[in-house]
């Protein structure tokens, strides 16, 4: 498996590409972007002519729309240190709802099971380097362009286990329905396939963000949020919450609902104060880093990788308060999982951005 920094610089393999024709190489694929500077937008359609020569125009067309976007949705995080892991929660919390909690230093309680279980409660003093990270996961439908000119199978399947066949119908009006889901994964290495191919088509470091930089994106450069939304709650559609001043419950409006009942799209949710969503949905996110439950004990203070090898890696997720942002692991899955997915990062300090 490849190592998160084991990749070619961006400007040398934009340089060792073979040159072509102007009229060949920029006229056809279409870069419309005010984020997107002329030599970036040039190198995404020479790679995309060299990489896949043979693939149609609109096939082409959908790669540089599927690069420009990932380009344009990327969120800058810049370095700083934060505390990584559980930072406790309220033994007893004032709503009565786990959607509701407020940080306090008093707070002396695991948010979790999952701290204990995972190795998610020993807090550690990380730093990071600027980094780039996508703000939405990455869709079903951008998933499968990569998928297709690539030559892989759908990364779907039937419910009885059988492979969805790209080509029939009931497939393309289930791409319509699934346009904006997050994509469905297998394997770790679909995740990690996908960023690299982003990579190889824009010439910038695309991979999957490390375990510290996704929890650092979570809370916001490292706020004591308990969930990556505009307020730091789950204020649920026909939610309602208990208030100790007035000894009411007080029920949500339509107006501060926050979050639906069950997945949606990528960004169903709002932002969190970064700017990035879906961090605190019902969908589990793999990142870069082997898993190893005593990993936080002796990992590195600055840009942490997680450890050098393993049997599982690490997922987060956000859905429940169960370590704050959930420490999930797992091994290959033997199915496509709707829950599972992705979004990429960007391994650069300095923001891609005009």
């Amino acid at each position: 498996l490849k190592g998160l920094f084991m990749k070619t610089s961006w400007l040398g393999a934009a340089v060792l590409l073979p040159l072509l024709s102007a009229c060949d190489a920029y006229s056809s694929i279409k870069v419309d972007s005010v984020q997107v500077s002329s030599e970036q937008a040039n190198a995404i359609k020479t790679n995309i002519q060299t990489l896949y020569p043979d693939i149609t125009l609109q096939e082409q067309q959908a790669i540089a729309d599927v690069a420009v976007k990932a380009i344009e949705n990327l969120v800058f995080v810049e370095g700083g240190s934060f505390d990584m892991g559980d930072f406790k929660a309220p033994c007893e919390i004032p709503s009565r709802t786990f959607e509701r909690i407020d940080w306090s230093p008093e707070n002396d309680c695991y948010s979790g099971p999952s701290a204990m279980l995972s190795g998610g409660g020993f807090i550690h003093k990380v730093t990071l380097d600027a980094y780039s990270i996508a703000k939405y996961e990455t869709t079903y439908a951008d998933m499968e362009v990569m998928r297709k000119v690539s030559g892989l199978p759908l990364a779907d399947q039937n419910l009885d286990g059988t492979p969805r066949d790209r080509d029939s119908k009931e497939f393309k009006e289930r791409l319509k329905k699934l346009n904006t889901y997050a994509a469905f994964t297998k394997t770790w290495q679909d995740a990690k396939n996908y960023c690299q191919w982003l990579g190889d088509i824009t010439a910038l470091p695309f991979d999957l963000p490390t375990e510290a930089q996704w929890e650092y994106a979570a809370c916001s450069r490292g706020q004591n949020l308990y969930f990556a939304t505009n307020n730091g709650y789950l204020q649920l559609e026909g939610g309602s919450y208990y208030n100790p001043e007035t000894g009411y419950w007080v029920d949500y409006q339509d107006e501060e609902v926050n979050a639906p009942k069950r997945l949606t799209n990528v960004d169903a949710f709002p932002p969190n104060p970064l700017g990035v969503y879906g961090m605190s949905n019902q969908v589990a996110e793999w990142v870069n880093d082997w898993y190893a439950k005593d990993y936080y004990q002796h990992s590195p203070k600055h840009n942490p990788q997680g450890p050098e090898s393993g049997t599982e890696k690490v997922q987060r997720d956000g859905s429940g308060v169960t370590m704050t942002f959930s420490r999930l692991h797992s091994s290959d899955y033997d199915r496509y999982r709707v829950g599972v997915s992705f979004r990429c990062a960007v391994q650069q300090t300095a923001s891609v951005m005009l």
